[in-house]
């Protein structure tokens, strides 16, 4: 069993689903006739994971709704004020979860081959603000790629671009706290354009290597992707 909390980041606007589910946000999105989160819920709680926050946005007072029906009290919620991005809606979450290091997930992929019990067992490095679960992907144009270093000290973090492939940001991350309460609570912030790159600059990211594949829900190709893959592999989340 895991001792570190979980936030699972589900403020997004998911404008790329909207034309197809307009009346929820996207981390309610049914995936095989269950909201994607309740999919990730399941993940998280397999690896040991039993603390889990759920930092809203967009739509928050459905999945407020939705977490109440959960009937736990370790699944918490907050909301945020007003739009402050993905690093500033991580950075509001804090107020409400306790832990000196946090596991932390993007609310719409999801990278199965990720042992995420056994990452969790090994120290974060002595001089890591954070690390990130990164997995290599085919023209990875619209993600943008994570280079590092043969210690898997993330170096740079380069612009979406065609390439052949690369190493991608898999969505899971682990903080230590107070590199995120070093930030301005209520200042709006992106973690993937401010906090990461300035981070790698100052050698302070490491990167867990991760086999394919990353599944994104976030578009209706992505969502066929990620259906596809379960039905291949029916007896996953009753295996972990």
């Amino acid at each position: 069993m895991s001792a570190l909390p979980a936030i699972i980041l589900v403020g997004g606007l998911g404008t790329r689903l909207r034309d197809h589910f307009p009346d929820r946000p996207k981390a309610l999105v049914p995936i095989r006739g269950r909201p994607f989160v309740a999919w990730m819920l399941d993940w998280l709680r397999a690896h040991g994971v039993t603390r889990i926050h759920l930092a809203a946005g967009y739509r928050a007072d459905q999945l407020a709704e939705w977490a109440a029906q959960q009937l736990t009290d370790a699944l918490t919620l907050s909301r945020e004020p007003e739009p402050l991005g993905t690093g500033g809606g991580l950075r509001f979450a804090l107020d409400h979860i306790a832990g000196a290091e946090l596991l932390v997930l993007n609310g719409d992929s999801f990278v199965p081959a990720l042992d995420l019990a056994a990452w969790l067992r090994e120290p974060l490095a002595p001089d890591a603000d954070a690390a990130l679960a990164v997995t290599r992907i085919e023209s990875p144009g619209r993600y943008g790629t994570v280079e590092f270093d043969a210690d898997r000290r993330i170096t740079a973090f380069l612009e979406k671009t065609e390439r052949p492939s690369g190493w991608v940001n898999g969505g899971v991350y682990r903080f230590r706290r107070r590199a995120l309460e070093a930030r301005p609570a209520l200042a709006p912030f992106s973690l993937e354009t401010d906090f990461f790159p300035a981070r790698a600059t100052a050698g302070r990211l490491r990167a867990r290597l991760v086999d394919p594949p990353l599944l994104d829900m976030g578009t209706p190709d992505g969502i066929c992707a990620l259906e596809s893959w379960m039905d291949a592999h029916p007896d996953f989340f009753h295996a972990l």
